[in-house]
């Protein structure tokens, strides 16, 4: 009787929501349903023949100013709700799951709370988490203190905290964040896309607690959500409908504004870097209402003015009028308006420069009202149909990403997902020269910003806030004094929640085992081949996997300039231009990667993709890169080192975390050692610096030097003891014969193939316990603490890895993030390494840091422990793509048995067992510290008191 009420109720429930419209999409091997309910809340679902399941819940958002409403709320949000008034349930929900996936996004015009998992039961808890926290939010100040911004006293003197205000305060650091930035202030004025969604640092403090309750009731009505479901199973009407019984709002979305540009200033200030031509040049125009097939024809555009060496514009880097293209040319999507930019970094602040520029893009674009090259326009169309069919692991967070604009818009979305519909129509319209008209109609009376880095600009965003606080500090009276100082104390000491009302899987829910992946062993032409069967939709991935060996620490700072330049060089047989064009119409491009791997050595690692019918000539053309590249190219050299420069000054910003471990783990790791050797940014900056600066006679110097050093590392790795062949395919790929002409190439090119491999002096390598610190031009730090640990199949290592979750989960999270404001915090265990990190990301503290790295409290007991074990089985059952499967054995040497081993192991590892593996090889333990702190940061002296090493990022 009582299944029968339950399914009576579903069937109730369900009848709340009406389908809509069904869609079969063959191309994705989904159906795609579109059901309303009766509050006028839409739900799409895709029902496809995967476990991997996806839920998101949607609303659109609109922000009025800068203050980074949307983005604090997204962080309230997940700080608590009627049904679990704990602190952070969705953080604490990550301990208890083992998604694939759980995130919150903010988005210039959404705010979307998307997850994923392999297990039924771990989603469903998921759901029920997620909509309670979005339906029913506490939104309490004391959270929106700590999440958005607050006041605190430093040494008597008034400061800004708080986890959003740094995260934004990391994020507007990059100058070409803020170049962007600036572009939609002027660009989309007039519209809800001029402001900074995530929240300008100096405007963020002026947001009220009262203003962001009432942008949530605005924004949040249940009527306006759109829930995103994917996967085999049916959506959860019944729980979704329990979060809609509300009336329904007389709701329209209202049309949006029309955009109203203004007129830049002539010059915009951006955070400084060191070097010569810092400079931004961006033209842009708007594109209104494009459908998406004119998307794709302006994506054609995009491939043909800037693919790598091949773009027309590409001239204007190898001109020396720039050097590099912005990371942010091509289509943006703000609403129903598109921005097509053509942006450079690295020009002149000359007026005759800029001019040359400017005539220059004219010149190009009105040829393209002409004609268009049509072998560039093939090239474009085969990227467009290989990047379709790119097997995915995660095909419902890739539809969600894809989708939400047109969601969010209400466009619809079915056309999208139209692909051999949507590509035999842009063909045709291509046939009748609807390229050329997008060029008249579009892009030939650009919007012109200019950019200009300012070397006071971080200090006088540092010195205004100073000044703001002071004023702000002289007017408080001493109850406001006093209320700020109880605030503080009051999120300092809250107590611990009871985390027993969020639900959670059990450890019996996870397989001890993972997943085997047969791989075919052969010998080919004396060289190992691995062939593994995957889903991989028509498309061949090789991997070439070339061990480093033990190479000269001289020549090992090349390295990087090898992994990044190698194939961007022409050939005895091709230029530059024209090997990047057959490139792109055969294959997914070259990729050159460098790792390292405990007891295996480092190792070069070249992937390259193409489509089942393309394998002779991607084979052949590597042949042609490998056999007859051509290194000494002075011109294209400048190029390449200006195009590289700019790249690794941009990386200094975006991966500040790694930078940070590896100043630490370089000290203790010989594998993190040749590493940092390996990728020495500071030499390669200098490197590129005074080669660009030196007079003919020098250059000619460093060109014989690189072609050395480039050759020596090619003569080096093509031996075919130290290769390996990975192949992924789907059965249809019929590569062997080429393979054997490749190998074959390869053995007559170089006469060391079939030697067996000579080993070469290198220095003994010597751990050392230091700290050493960077100093860049940042508001926040990146810390962190690395310890030496033993190798992966020794029996401590489930309990170092569950030591890591442990102190991550129950430690770091509290003291660094909620407490000091940091927006990241954690461990990464890398037994494969041999180290063990402590680490901070966004981090207004650094010494304050470093005490809490001192003084690890583990308070743990078998709830905390059964929560590290699941997050360290979330991290191990990542899905992974078909063209990576199997791969990370082949990789490392490990076999299943040893991993399912430490699996097991993992289940089963106990409280004293984690407690001693802290003591044995972390407390009392020596350790080495790395950072990249602020070169304003008040601490920078007293690190030179306590005895660090104190570097600068620099070209000089």
């Amino acid at each position: 009787m009582f299944s029968n009420q339950l399914f009576k109720y579903r069937r109730l429930y369900q009848q709340s929501f009406k389908l809509k419209s069904q869609h079969e999409i063959p191309e994705f091997q989904i159906t795609a349903k579109l059901y309303e309910h009766q509050s006028a809340a839409q739900l799409l679902h895709f029902e496809a023949q995967d476990k991997n399941q996806t839920f998101a819940t949607i609303f659109r958002s609109e922000p009025t100013n800068s203050q980074g409403t949307p983005h604090i709320l997204e962080h309230l949000i997940c700080c608590g709700s009627e049904k679990y008034p704990v602190r952070d349930p969705f953080m604490a929900m990550i301990k208890r799951s083992i998604n694939t996936y759980l995130n919150a996004w903010t988005g210039p015009d959404y705010i979307c709370f998307p997850l994923a998992s392999l297990n039924k039961k771990d989603f469903e808890n998921l759901q029920n988490v997620i909509l309670d926290l979005v339906f029913k939010p506490t939104l309490n100040e004391l959270d929106f203190r700590q999440e958005g911004s607050r006041l605190d006293f430093e040494k008597g003197k008034l400061v800004y905290k708080g986890i959003v205000y740094n995260e934004m305060k990391g994020a507007m650091q990059n100058p070409e964040s803020v170049f962007w930035q600036e572009m939609q202030t002027y660009l989309l004025n007039n519209s809800i896309y001029q402001h900074n969604f995530g929240g300008d640092p100096k405007a963020i403090p002026s947001l009220t607690h009262k203003a962001l309750l009432d942008y949530y009731k605005q924004t949040f009505h249940p009527s306006k959500a759109i829930f995103y479901s994917y996967g085999i199973d049916q959506p959860n009407f019944d729980l979704i409908n329990q979060y809609l019984q509300v009336q329904k709002l007389n709701y329209q979305q209202q049309s949006q504004q029309e955009i109203k540009p203004l007129t830049p200033p002539d010059i915009i200030s951006l955070p400084y870097q060191d070097g010569d031509k810092q400079c931004f040049l961006a033209f842009q125009t708007i594109i209104k209402e494009a459908d998406y097939v004119q998307q794709l024809a302006l994506s054609i555009i995009s491939h043909v003015l800037f693919d790598n060496q091949n773009g027309l514009l590409y001239s204007l880097i190898e001109e020396g009028l720039a050097e590099s293209f912005s990371r942010n040319v091509g289509l943006e999507q703000y609403g129903e308006n598109h921005v097509f930019s053509i942006s450079f970094q690295g020009v002149e602040d000359d007026r005759k420069s800029l001019n040359k520029i400017q005539e220059k893009i004219k010149c190009i674009l009105e040829q393209l009202t002409k004609e268009f090259p049509q072998d560039k326009v093939d090239a474009a169309l085969h990227q467009i149909e290989v990047q379709f069919k790119m097997p995915t692991s995660e095909m419902g967070l890739k539809l969600l990403k894809f989708l939400i604009n047109p969601i969010i818009n209400q466009k619809n979305y079915i056309e999208y997902l139209e692909f051999n519909k949507n590509m035999a129509n842009l063909k045709s319209k291509i046939s009748q020269g609807y390229l050329q008209q997008l060029i008249k109609d579009h892009f030939l009376n650009p919007y012109v910003l200019f950019g200009q880095p300012d070397k006071k600009y971080l200090q006088n965003l540092i010195q205004n806030e100073t000044k703001q606080l002071e004023e702000i500090q002289k007017t408080l009276t001493q109850e406001e004094i006093d209320k700020i100082i109880k605030l503080n104390k009051d999120l300092d000491n809250r107590e611990e929640s009871d985390f027993s009302i969020l639900p959670t899987i059990e450890l019996q829910d996870i397989s001890a085992k993972v997943e085997r992946v047969q791989f075919n062993e052969d010998v080919v032409r004396g060289v190992k081949v691995f062939e593994t069967i995957q889903k991989t939709n028509g498309l061949t991935f090789f991997k070439f996997k070339f061990n480093l060996g033990e190479i000269s620490e001289g020549t090992r700072q090349y390295i990087d300039f090898f992994v990044q330049l190698f194939g961007k060089f022409g050939t005895t047989n091709f230029t530059h231009s024209e090997i990047s064009q057959m490139f792109s119409e055969f294959t997914l491009g070259l990729e050159v990667s460098y790792d390292s791997v405990q007891k295996k050595g480092t190792y070069l690692m070249f992937s390259i993709a193409c489509l089942n019918q393309n394998v002779s000539k991607t084979l052949e053309l590597l042949s042609e890169l490998c056999c007859n590249v051509k290194f000494k190219d002075r011109s294209h050299l400048a190029t390449l080192l200006r195009n590289h420069k700019v790249a690794l000054q941009n990386q200094i910003f975006d991966e500040q975390l790694q930078y940070a471990a590896q100043l630490a783990t370089s000290q203790i790791s010989e594998q993190y050692y040749l590493t940092d050797t390996n990728f020495n940014t500071k030499f390669q900056l200098q490197y590129a610096h005074h080669y660009l600066k030196a007079d003919n006679q020098r250059k000619s110097m460093y060109v014989d030097d690189f072609e050395f050093q480039m050759t020596d590392i090619l003569y080096t790795i093509m031996n075919k003891h130290k290769l390996e062949v990975i192949i992924h395919q789907d059965g249809s790929s019929n590569y062997i014969q080429n393979l054997e002409q490749f190998i074959n190439s390869i053995r007559h090119k170089y006469p060391g193939f079939d030697m067996d491999p000579q080993p070469q002096y290198i220095e003994q390598f010597n751990e050392k316990f230091g700290s050493v610190a960077s100093l860049i031009p940042s508001q926040v730090n990146c810390s962190s603490r690395a310890f030496k640990i033993p190798y992966f199949t020794h029996e401590d290592t489930p309990a170092i890895q569950v030591l890591g979750d442990c102190i991550s989960n129950s430690y770091l999270h509290r003291e660094i993030r909620e407490k000091g404001g940091a927006y990241g915090s954690g461990c990464s265990v890398r037994s494969i390494m041999g180290t063990f990190c402590l680490w901070s990301y966004r981090d207004p503290n650094l010494l304050n840091t470093f005490k809490i790295f001192d003084n690890i409290q583990l308070d743990l007991d078998e709830q905390k422990l059964k929560e590290a074990k699941l997050t360290v089985f979330q991290r191990l059952d990542q899905p992974i793509e078909p063209q990576n499967k199997g791969l990370d054995y082949i990789i490392t040497g490990l076999n299943y048995e040893q991993v399912d081993e430490m699996r097991e192991r993992v289940i089963s590892v106990s409280l004293s067992q984690v407690r001693d593996a802290f003591d044995k090889y972390l407390k009392s333990q020596p350790y080495s510290q790395g950072s990249m702190v602020s070169e304003e940061h008040k601490d920078v002296e007293e690190l030179k008191k306590l005895g660090w090493q104190i570097n600068k990022l620099s070209i000089d």
